[in-house]
C-alpha cells in the first residue's frame, strides 16, 4: 500500500493501517474513510505520511446524506423528538420554533461524518485537562485585576475604572452593551435608566454597581482565551451566538424575577457552555468522536459525554470558574446548569437551565447539541415560568438579539 504525503492526502481515501495521535489516546482505525474532521485531527496531530489508498470509491458523507433533504418543519421536531411531546412548555416550544423554522434549520450543526464508532484511548480528568494549557492557567493582567477589585470590599469606583480602562477592547465592548436598546430596556424595568448616554467607566459604574461591571468585564475579558480552536471542531461564531441567546434570557428571566444582580446572569449565560470550549481545544478528537455518537445516536450530547468521558463540559466549564475564582453563584450556576437541583442554591442553575432550552429552542445558534436541551421540570418550577410567559419572553430576547451578537463580533 503507498505511503502517501499528508500534503497529497484528500477526504474520500481509506486508511491503510491505524494512526494514533502522539499521545496514544486517540486512533482512527484502518479502513476508515477519510472525512474533512478527520483530516484536521491528523493536521492536529503532525501526521507527515500516511498509508491510504489514493483512490476511493467509498466518499465521505453525512449518515442522513442519501436520505431526502428534511425540511424545516422536520428538521425542528426532529430536534424537539427526545422530549414529552405532551408537556405544555416543549408544545409552546415547539411552536415558537416552527414560527422561526426556516432561519433555525439554517443554522444548526450538520451531522458529523460517519466514520464508524472510534476507540477512545482513556480522556484525562478535567483537572489535567485545566492544567495542561497554559493559556487558561495565565489568565490576561485585566483579568486578574478586575478580580482583585471585585473580591475587595473596599474597592472605589475610580480603582474599577482604572482597571477596566486599561483594555481599550473590553472598555468598547462594555459602554456599547450598556449603552444598547436592551440594557435601556432593562434598566427601565428596574427604574435606573439614565438620562442620557453613558460615555464613561465611572458612570457605568455608578449606573449597574461596581460589583455587576466588575463581573461583567469578567465575563467578557476572557472570550479571545478560545480563538484558537480549530475551525473543524466548532464554528465559533454559532457558539457565541448561542451563548449570548442564554445570556439575554437568563438576564430577562432575572430581571422579572427582581433580581438584585441580573448581570451575572447573563456572564452565567454566557459563559455556561465554556467547558465545551475547553473540550474543543485540548482534547478535540474526543470532543468529535461525542458529537458524532450523539448524533449517531439520537442523544443529547451532555449525556454522551459523560458516558465518554465520566464528566460532562458543565462540570469541566464550573471547575474552570472555580479555578480562575469566579464568584461562587456563577460557578454553580454553570457547573450544574443541567442538574439544578443537585446544588445547595438550586435557583441559578435553575435560570441557566431554563434559559438554555429557551435559547436552544428559539434563537439562532449552537455550542454543538443539536437537539433541544432537556425539559427539567423542578427548574421551571424554581423560576415561575409559564407556558404563557415564553412569546413574550422569546420575542423580547429576539429583538436584542442580533444588535448584542454584533458588539461581541
Amino acid at each position: 500500500m503507498p505511503t502517501i504525503p499528508f500534503s497529497q492526502i484528500r477526504a474520500g481515501m481509506v486508511l491503510a493501517a491505524e494512526i494514533e495521535s502522539p499521545d496514544g489516546r486517540y486512533r482512527l482505525p484502518a479502513g476508515t474513510v477519510l472525512a474533512e474532521s478527520h483530516l484536521k485531527w491528523l493536521r492536529g496531530w503532525h501526521i507527515r505520511e500516511i498509508e491510504a489508498t489514493p483512490e476511493s470509491t467509498a466518499q465521505p458523507q453525512d449518515v442522513a446524506a442519501s436520505e431526502p433533504a428534511a425540511t424545516p418543519e422536520e428538521t425542528i421536531r426532529q430536534r424537539f423528538a427526545p422530549l414529552a411531546p405532551e408537556e405544555p412548555i416543549v408544545i409552546t416550544l415547539t411552536e415558537l420554533a416552527l414560527a422561526r423554522a426556516e432561519t433555525l434549520a439554517a443554522v444548526r450543526p450538520a451531522r458529523p461524518p460517519a466514520a464508524g464508532r472510534q476507540k477512545l484511548a482513556d480522556v484525562p480528568t478535567p483537572e489535567a485537562i485545566l492544567a495542561s494549557d497554559p493559556v487558561l492557567v495565565s489568565l490576561p493582567e485585566v483579568f486578574m485585576r478586575i478580580r482583585e477589585v471585585l473580591s475587595d470590599p473596599n474597592s472605589t469606583v475610580e480603582e474599577a475604572s482604572a482597571v477596566i480602562g486599561k483594555d481599550p477592547s473590553l472598555t468598547a465592548k462594555l459602554l456599547k452593551l450598556v449603552n444598547s436598546a436592551f440594557y435601556a430596556r432593562t434598566l427601565r424595568v428596574s427604574g435606573g435608566l439614565p438620562p442620557g448616554p453613558v460615555d464613561t467607566l465611572s458612570r457605568a459604574v455608578m449606573l449597574l454597581g461596581l460589583n455587576q461591571l466588575s463581573t461583567l468585564a469578567m465575563g467578557v475579558s476572557v472570550l479571545p482565551l478560545f480563538k484558537d480552536i480549530p475551525a473543524g471542531c466548532i464554528d465559533l461564531r454559532q457558539f457565541w451566538r448561542h451563548s449570548i441567546g442564554v445570556g439575554l434570557i437568563a438576564k430577562l428571566m432575572a430581571v422579572r424575577m427582581h433580581d438584585p444582580s441580573p448581570e451575572r446572569f447573563f456572564v452565567a449565560g454566557l459563559l455556561h457552555d465554556i467547558g465545551r470550549l475547553v473540550l474543543y481545544k485540548q482534547v478535540p478528537a474526543a470532543a468529535g468522536a461525542s458529537m458524532a455518537e450523539a448524533a449517531a445516536t439520537g442523544r443529547h450530547l451532555v449525556e454522551v459525554e459523560q458516558e465518554l468521558f465520566g464528566f460532562n463540559h458543565a462540570e469541566l466549564g464550573g471547575m474552570l470558574l472555580h479555578k480562575w475564582r469566579f464568584p461562587e453563584s456563577l460557578e454553580q450556576a454553570v457547573w450544574r446548569h443541567h442538574a439544578p437541583t443537585t446544588g445547595e442554591v438550586p435557583l441559578e442553575p435553575a435560570i441557566i437551565c431554563v434559559a438554555d432550552m429557551i435559547a436552544g429552542a428559539v434563537l439562532p445558534g449552537s455550542s454543538g447539541e443539536r437537539l433541544v436541551p432537556r425539559h427539567d421540570p423542578a427548574a421551571w418550577n424554581a423560576v415561575g415560568m409559564a407556558p404563557a410567559d415564553l412569546p413574550e419572553l422569546v420575542e423580547t430576547a429576539e429583538a436584542h438579539f442580533e444588535v448584542i451578537c454584533a458588539m461581541f463580533a
